[in-house]
């Protein structure tokens, strides 16, 4: 019974402004146990274990080493998520894997509260830093007392269509960007679609870094693909673009406080880079409208034109390239 489960004994912080209860079709989920503003903190949470390997290095020994290091309480909090009273007691691998983080450092942090929250590809939270061996959760937007509490366990689902997002996660997910046959989520399909091949063409690969091939092309034209992979694509050409994603992203509901801040920079950097009076001056413009869409609309004309500057962002493209793929430095697209 939902009352008597293990769950219920896990240690919440005294401030906490949320719950965890049955969330149906879900198992269990978060919820908001008053109103959440914006911006806020939900949760702040230290790892009950951090084990220094990448996920698909880490063996049941890992685990089993790692659990050995806790406190008395610490292992009575990891047996409450592995033996939850719902299912069969899993594995130590399953556990962890069900239960983690990764960090980009190559290590895996197990957390029993930021675990405990359910997936959304259509989130009202996110986990905007890299966890080690923190994390925290913070409101995307203004959570309301009794509203169930979501992030979006992988960033790159922004950029998959509902298919796509339900192999990677490996369960079905029923927010309103996968319920089957409505318009919203036809139309969700296609902009998650055109986002993925907007950051092919700004990147020159795919989302798991790596170029497309002929049997998924992702670019059918072969000259703009060529032009992608050579980081020929003019500069002001990559503005508009960015800003096409913006509205993308802005339409699905994605378009939270942290990533305004990560894609202004794609819109900001052309206009600083371009040599062209002209390109400058529109450019410009299009900034200081005041929605993503009229920025857009001001900034199309500029789609195609050339730069003089587009030869020196070019080379410093394939320079950042040649780095990356020698392993001496990050990828020119991060």
């Amino acid at each position: 019974m939902s009352a008597n489960h293990h769950y219920r004994r896990l240690k919440l912080p005294d401030d906490a402004p949320f719950e965890l209860k049955p969330s149906p079709g879900k198992g269990w989920g978060a919820f908001a146990t008053k109103r959440i503003e914006r911006g806020s903190l939900i949760l702040k949470e230290k790892a009950l274990f951090v084990i220094q390997k990448s996920s698909v290095d880490i063996t049941g020994l890992d685990v089993f080493r790692a659990l050995m290091e806790l406190s008395t309480t610490e292992l009575v909090q990891f047996l409450l998520i592995q033996n939850n009273e719902s299912e069969e007691p899993k594995g130590l691998l399953e556990t962890l894997s069900g239960n983690s983080f990764a960090s980009a450092l190559k290590s895996v942090g197990f957390y029993t509260l930021g675990s405990r929250f359910n997936h959304s590809c259509i989130p009202n939270a996110r986990v905007p830093s890299d966890p080690r061996p923190f994390i925290e959760l913070l409101a995307t937007k203004n959570i309301e007392a009794g509203e169930e509490i979501y992030f979006c366990y992988t960033p790159d689902l922004k950029a998959q269509t509902r298919h796509e997002r339900h192999e990677s996660l490996g369960f079905v997910c029923s927010c309103k960007a996968c319920l089957p046959g409505t318009p919203f989520q036809e139309l969700s399909d296609l902009r998650r679609r055109l986002i993925r091949g907007i950051l092919y063409i700004t990147r020159a690969v795919d989302l798991d870094g790596q170029r497309q091939t002929s049997q998924s092309p992702l670019i059918v034209d072969p000259k703009l693909k060529a032009a992608a992979e050579t980081g020929n694509i003019p500069l002001m050409s990559r503005m508009v673009l960015h800003l096409l994603m913006v509205v993308f992203l802005e339409e699905e509901g994605l378009l939270d406080d942290w990533a305004v801040k990560v894609v202004e920079q794609g819109a900001v950097t052309p206009v600083f880079w371009c040599q062209s009076a002209y390109n400058y001056e529109i450019g410009d413009l299009a900034l200081v409208q005041d929605t993503w869409l009229k920025k857009l609309q001001v900034a199309f004309p500029l789609y195609g034109r050339t730069d003089p500057a587009d030869q020196m962002i070019a080379r410093m493209f394939q320079q950042a390239s040649q780095k990356y793929a020698a392993g001496q430095a990050m990828p020119p697209w991060t």
